[in-house]
């Protein structure tokens, strides 16, 4: 009798002896496997069966293909125990045995070693929300909207922003297929004065049907017979039309939402014009001696609610745009669809593709643009988006941070105006994942400074090219979050205008530690020395070297018994230490440690409220 095939897990975990465990599996559902492993330990698999032709398949740390391993003694490694780019991220991976008479299914679990489950599930679920919130208000802001759209979803503005960057592309298509669509030569049966060419269906009707149509069956006048036709019925013809109905059906969907939309700014400003009225008259009735005081509150809030009527009536014009914009296409689209050589062609949606459609460069085009719309409007927002899924826990968590940062700076009234998400060329080009060297700038309306946040960025470790200024440093260190304020002609807001944040998915123990430094301290360390050349000081005569780092912030994850906020022990509030642990992004309250964390952020911002920057002398 065959032995049933066996998995063992041997997992290797530092300062630990090798621990081996075999794999429960079952033929008839997918079960557990019984084998936890951490997301940094390193893992063999040895499978044995006594059949050499049976398999095990499941994923591996070096490939995003399913790995095929044989039956063998000599164990393969699936995890390869280090912080590697290729690692497997925190979840359930199933695998499965196949052999000649049956399949064994299980799943093993890879849980993540500085979170909770149920923390990793919110860091994911912020991530994802974060990058659908920030593409939408980001889209709207680049379309002139203000305002939050009830009933139009990110996929619907980025369904507009399709049909404009493409409106000349589709029609010039439909124009040149409408001048020479597609036709086929068909043959059908129809009545004639004429025989040219019987077969046996016309002998046949000659013989069933003829006498009663003749008035002389020997000699008969009216043939039914095969003629053939050129005809626009054909599958590439119906794939147009479908295409046509679906453009009208997503141009119909957004000028609704953006009628809506002009609607709802209306009632706003009207409220605002009664406003601005009702401020006018306490102007007039307001004494203007012992009032000044009073009078000047009431004019600020005048100047206030004309420049709020103002940005509504801008807006409001910018979807009358729209809507006109809408309505230009859809006539296009309706006459194509009221085109007489569409009218015999079926609307409902064909099977398939046919080659002829592929290869005909009119058609393809048409094809291919409805096919990337559809995939804009079909793909589920609350999914997991490309790229989070798969990103690795400390990843997650730089990530997380930098939406506390980016959600910080919004709540302090700036604006996102360029980088990353907010890219004018392209901005959908980074959704779900975060390159290094990524430069966010934030803006504030009627200021005389800008924000710059660097993520993962490059330092110089010397100064070659002296005709602009940057960070450098003799380590070549490079932070996870680098936060700088400008003046408007790129020189630094104030002598202490940089602040750090720092991620670091690590045990407590590992980061603070009062009698002897961790490798993460020499890093902080650091980072408080990283130096900034000014160019323009240079070109002016004065100390060109400046040092703008007073302060570097860590955030590390939520761990028992430890102080949520801690100053160095040596270094004191220039290197501080907070706990951040992500909660429901869809619950009222701030994740552990936000609060925390904005007040610090707030504090290094304090100095423009101040009015410290050399331009505010």
């Amino acid at each position: 009798m065959d032995m049933l095939p066996k998995v063992l897990f041997s997992i290797f975990r530092p300062y630990s002896p090798p621990q081996v465990l075999e794999a429960k599996m079952s033929s008839e559902e997918v079960i557990f496997s019984g084998v936890e492993v951490n997301e940094y330990d390193r893992v063999e698999i040895t499978f044995t069966s006594s059949n050499t032709d049976d398999l095990l398949r499941m994923e591996s740390y070096n490939s995003e293909e399913v790995t095929i391993i044989q039956s063998s003694i000599t164990p393969v490694t699936i995890m390869g125990g280090n912080n590697s780019e290729h690692m497997l991220v925190p979840g359930y991976y199933q695998f499965e045995v196949i052999t000649k008479t049956n399949r064994y299914f299980s799943y093993y679990y890879v849980k993540s070693k500085d979170f909770s489950d149920e923390s990793l599930i919110n860091l994911r679920r912020y991530l994802e929300n974060l990058l659908n919130g920030l593409s939408y208000d980001l889209i709207k802001q680049r379309l002139g909207m203000a305002t939050p759209i009830s009933d139009l979803s990110p996929t619907l503005l980025q369904s507009f922003q399709f049909l404009s960057k493409y409106k000349k592309v589709i029609k010039s298509n439909l124009d040149l297929i409408d001048k020479d669509p597609i036709m086929d030569l068909r043959g059908e049966y129809r009545l004639s004065k004429f025989s040219k060419r019987p077969d046996y269906k016309s002998i046949r009707w000659q013989a069933k049907k003829g006498a009663q149509r003749n008035s002389f069956s020997h000699n008969p006048t009216l043939f039914y017979e095969k003629h053939s036709k050129l005809t626009y019925l054909n599958v590439e013809n119906q794939w147009i039309r479908y295409i046509i109905l679906y453009f009208l059906q997503t141009l119909r969907k957004l000028e609704i939402s953006f009628q809506k939309e002009s609607l709802n700014l209306d009632k706003k400003m009207s409220l605002q014009e009664n406003n601005l009225i009702r401020t006018r008259n306490q102007i007039k009735s307001t004494k203007s001696y012992g009032y000044e005081r009073t009078l000047v509150n009431f004019r600020n809030t005048e100047k206030r609610i004309q420049d709020k009527l103002q940005e509504l009536s801008k807006e409001k014009q910018n979807y009358l745009d729209y809507i006109q914009f809408l309505r230009e296409i859809t006539y296009y689209f309706t006459e194509y669809e009221n085109s007489f050589w569409l009218d015999i062609v079926p609307e409902q949606k064909p099977k398939k593709v046919s080659q002829r459609l592929l290869r005909d460069y009119r058609y393809r085009k048409v094809y291919s643009l409805y096919k990337e719309l559809f995939k804009l409007e079909t793909k589920k927002i609350d999914s997991n988006i490309a790229g989070i899924q798969f990103r690795r826990t400390w990843q997650l968590f730089e990530y997380y941070n930098l939406g506390l940062v980016i959600d910080i700076l919004r709540d302090n009234g700036y604006i996102w105006t360029g980088g990353w998400l907010a890219n004018k060329d392209n901005p959908n080009q980074h959704i779900g994942t975060l390159p290094p060297d990524t430069i966010l700038r934030f803006d504030k309306p009627n200021a005389n400074h800008y924000i710059e946040v660097a993520y993962d960025t490059e330092v110089e470790s010397n100064i070659i090219d002296r005709s602009y200024s940057r960070y450098f440093n003799p380590t070549g260190r490079r932070p996870d979050i680098r936060i700088t304020i400008y003046n408007e002609d790129n020189t630094l807001y104030t002598e202490k205008a940089g602040l750090i944040i720092e991620s670091k998915c690590r045990r407590h123990k590992y980061i603070i530690n009062e009698n002897i430094d961790p490798d993460v301290k020499w890093q902080l360390k650091d980072f408080l020395k990283l130096d900034y050349f000014d160019s323009t000081a240079l070109e002016k005569g004065e100390t060109p070297v400046k040092n703008p780092i007073k302060q570097v912030i860590v955030l590390y994850p939520k761990q028992p018994g430890m102080i949520p906020v801690k100053a160095d022990h040596l270094y004191g509030e220039s290197l501080l230490y907070i706990q951040i642990d992500p909660n429901d992004p869809l619950s009222n309250e701030k994740p552990y440690g936000y609060n925390s964390l904005k007040e610090r952020v707030e504090l290094f911002l304090s100095q423009v409220e101040r009015g410290e920057g050399v331009n505010d002398k």
